[in-house]
């Protein structure tokens, strides 16, 4: 049963890994002559006329973060098998208190954006998918020794969560310089929930007795769920399993309307003098609604299971089985007819560019992301290139989740009417996967037409982390870069 165990760890860390959480691109928020970093700063405009993502190919981004350890971390190599290993043992053993584990993956098909006087109108449709899991260091040591080294004391299970979202936003959104130094924008969003398995809190722990090994299990957790699934229950009322639903109407589940939601970007860009500027913002205020598929496991109470003799464990399968069994009456499906909510993961940028010459500037940006009551901080610098006619790049450093290696990359090209971007902060990451804690990417293609009529309000230059300059002017041997 204790081999078990740890497939059952290694399959929860596995499941966390790729399931697909919360973002950042803190490597793309400088580079404002790339017109996708008003993904992540609603402030940022552009100085043609419009552009429109390519059907399908808008922008496609995924992201990957791990507190708890590398893959590289654990693995070893037996030489006598001639092979690698993951030796838990050192994984569990290195843990802290509580770790998190998380990942997303957004993908927008649909985006635009187009100048309506002096505003910047911006609208895109994306799918999101978001994985956010908290593990206690108990929790895991529970599953993988077993509770043999909690005889006579409690392992704690507070804090463990297992949480997924998956949902549809369409955001419009607005950017429009209010003064001579300072820029204003914001995105408001619709929200469409599709599923999700969705924990408030887990308190409580599992206490084994010195003499008989028994156990005291105190639980207190609710877990909700809106999706296709299927519950049996037992004689008593009890779960007996969970599975998912057979045929089911996929159309119909990417087309419910009934989980709606709402959110909310705000940004700002404050020209401080001729060389230095100051950026911010605040991402994913909102919440949805839950009211479809829906259904709630509760388990609030005390459950007492006393093993046969004082050599049960864990390790015994006929002990493991009875427990089993009896732990089903922890949990009980209960009726949630008015529906639950889940809210969005705030986001908070703060960055800052000093220019070093006409098309160089060095840059810095703090992150954070508010996670229930956790603060998960980044720190980043870059060294950033602006008013290039054709390519604009950034090369940044990144310090996040106690890991202190990671350089960046990013790039806007323009191809004739074709734009293409891509930044990662983690670069260097993917050529070496096993060794990395923090990984993301977000690449996309957009259509930019050739820049029609000057605008008849001249834009002035962000100290170099304004749009994208145009290039084309109709008047016969004029050119408009700025």
């Amino acid at each position: 049963m204790q081999k078990a165990n740890k497939y059952l760890l290694i399959a929860l860390f596995v499941f966390c890994v790729n399931e697909v959480k919360a973002q950042q691109n803190l490597t793309l928020f400088l580079m404002h002559d790339v017109p996708q970093a008003n993904y992540v700063n609603p402030a940022v405009s552009y100085k043609c006329k419009w552009i429109v993502g390519f059907p399908g190919m808008a922008s496609i981004h995924a992201n990957y973060n791990n507190s708890a350890f590398s893959l590289n971390e654990g693995l070893r190599y037996d030489s006598s098998v001639d092979s690698s290993y993951l030796n838990f043992d050192e994984v569990v053993g290195n843990l802290n208190n509580t770790e998190i584990v998380q990942s997303s993956v957004y993908y927008t098909p649909l985006y635009a954006g187009f100048w309506l006087k002096d505003n910047w109108i911006t609208f895109s449709v994306s799918e999101k998918i978001t994985s956010y899991n908290t593990i206690p260091k108990e929790a895991a040591e529970l599953l993988w020794y077993g509770n043999t080294a909690f005889v006579g004391r409690e392992a704690s299970l507070n804090g463990l969560r297992v949480n997924g979202l998956h949902f549809r936003e369409y955001a419009l959104g607005i950017a429009r310089d209010v003064s001579d130094r300072l820029t204003l924008g914001v995105h408001a969003k619709l929200l469409f929930g599709k599923g999700t398995v969705y924990t408030p809190k887990t308190q409580g722990g599992l206490t084994t007795n010195a003499n008989n090994f028994g156990l005291l299990i105190d639980l207190d957790t609710k877990i909700h769920t809106s999706f296709p699934i299927d519950i049996e229950l037992d004689d008593e009322g009890y779960v007996e399993n969970v599975e998912l639903r057979e045929n089911i109407d996929w159309t119909q589940y990417m087309m419910n309307k009934k989980n709606m939601g709402v959110g909310f970007d705000v940004g700002f860009i404050y020209q401080y003098d001729e060389k230095t500027t100051f950026s911010g913002s605040l991402l994913n205020l909102g919440f949805i609604a839950w009211g479809s598929e829906l259904n709630t496991f509760v388990s609030d109470g005390v459950f007492e299971f006393t093993g046969t003799d004082s050599s049960t464990d864990f390790n015994s399968g006929d002990y493991a089985e009875e427990l089993g069994d009896s732990l089903r009456h922890q949990f009980l499906p209960v009726p949630d007819n008015g529906g639950f909510t889940t809210r969005l993961t705030p986001e908070l940028y703060l960055g800052a560019t000093r220019s070093l010459t006409n098309h160089l500037n060095a840059g810095a940006v703090f992150y954070s992301r508010f996670q229930r009551n956790k603060i998960m901080p980044a720190f980043t610098l870059s060294a950033n290139t602006y008013n290039y006619k054709r390519l604009n790049a950034s090369l940044s450093y990144t310090a996040i989740n106690g890991d202190y290696f990671n350089i960046g990359a990013g790039v806007g090209v323009k191809m004739g009417v074709f734009h293409l971007h891509a930044a990662a902060d983690n670069l260097l990451g993917f050529m070496k996967l096993e060794n990395q804690r923090n990984l993301n990417l977000r690449f996309g293609l957009s259509i930019v037409p050739r820049c029609g009529e000057p605008r008849e309000k001249e834009q002035k230059s962000k100290n170099g982390i304004s749009a994208m300059p145009c290039y084309h002017s109709p008047y016969k041997g004029e050119g408009r870069k700025r």
